[in-house]
């Protein structure tokens, strides 16, 4: 039982971009033929920081975000509707904040190149262009784009049978601004930086061990498309036994794929394999309800990834290599202070 609070722990504030369907909180044994009793209502807070701003295995670059860091919060709720391993529902509030700039790649001024390509196609001769573009050069910004604080709240329905064999969620994302809020803003130019996901994710269980996964998207409004999320996890007591765990370890891989989401006109990813990453982490059961979860993981970028990575807008029009969206390898190490009731 507390390997799976220490899956919630891990994955209760996550990045929405990174969404995995949070395993629902122990539930107290409970009669389904007794009176409704608020012993049915669980929950979670959770506080937690990370070094790079992640979502859905991509790392975000240095110069996106102006910076690394991020500070997550999350709260979940989860109603046991009375009949263990059978159904419950649970809604799951995230909030995350990059704690440097706003401002996709600081709004860098324009090359000369690019501002001698303009004035160019204006009909200006090419030496007179590049004197012009010389003398503005500093002066000419691209333009200015912002990354928002990323706001997600997740609704499910979850089912798992007595065999505890298998389980499975599906439910709904509402995502506000962070990386799908750039994706759906300022390159699908939809005006607002939201989007609206229909999602299921089962899940096989063979052994209190192992759990093998996918999380299926569809994104319905901003960009419509769909999103891939297998994860194999593996899970074991550090410190303690299976009955009164200390420190368990808890090793995730998984990646991300999209398909019919991306499109050229976007200067975003092309479609297929996003990322691929591998998360150890080691919640430490500090008290009762409270839980301490440090954690590291490896990301690469996939092709996905890489084609933002070569067609970025930013990097053409400013002349800086390192003005790129994802970085192409990144190690995230993160903490996190949860507290159950």
């Amino acid at each position: 039982m507390k390997i799976k609070t220490a899956l919630l722990a891990a994955a209760l504030a996550v990045p929405a971009l990174a969404t995995t369907t949070p395993a629902a909180p122990a539930a107290d044994k409970y009669d389904g033929v007794k009176p409704v009793s608020a012993k049915r209502l669980s929950g979670a807070l959770q506080v937690g920081y990370a070094t790079n701003y992640t979502g859905r295995g991509y790392v975000v670059s240095h110069s996106v975000a102006q910076g690394d860091s991020v500070i997550n919060t999350g709260l979940k709720l989860n109603y046991d509707f009375g009949k263990e391993k059978l159904w419950s529902a649970s809604i799951t509030l995230a909030y995350n904040v990059p704690t440097s700039g706003h401002t996709l790649y600081g709004n860098p001024n324009a090359s000369v190149k690019t501002i001698a390509g303009k004035l160019m196609m204006g009909g200006m001769p090419y030496e007179q262009a590049m004197a012009h573009a010389q003398a503005a050069y500093g002066k000419v910004k691209i333009k200015q784009l912002n990354i928002e604080n990323e706001f997600a709240v997740i609704t499910a329905m979850n089912y798992t049978p007595k065999s505890e064999l298998w389980n499975v969620s599906f439910g709904h994302d509402y995502i506000h601004g962070g990386l799908i809020g750039v994706m759906v803003k300022h390159y699908a130019k939809d005006g607002a930086s939201s989007a609206n996901e229909f999602f299921i994710h089962p899940e096989w269980t063979p052994y209190k061990w192992l759990s093998v996964g996918v999380k299926t998207s569809y994104s319905a409004s901003g960009i419509c498309g769909w999103w891939f999320e297998p994860t194999v996890t593996l899970k074991a007591p550090i410190v303690g036994t299976p009955e009164d765990i200390k420190v368990a370890g808890v090793l995730t891989f998984g990646m991300s794929a999209a398909a019919k989401y991306f499109d050229n006109g976007h200067y975003a990813c092309d479609n297929g394999a996003q990322a691929f990453y591998i998360k150890f982490q080691t919640p430490w059961f500090a008290k009762k309800n409270l839980i301490i979860t440090p954690g590291v993981s490896f990301n690469w970028a996939g092709p996905g990834a890489l084609a933002a990575n070569k067609c970025s807008e930013f990097r053409e029009y400013s002349g800086n290599f390192y003005n790129y969206p994802f970085r192409n390898f990144g190690v995230v190490g993160s903490l996190s202070v949860t507290y159950t009731f």
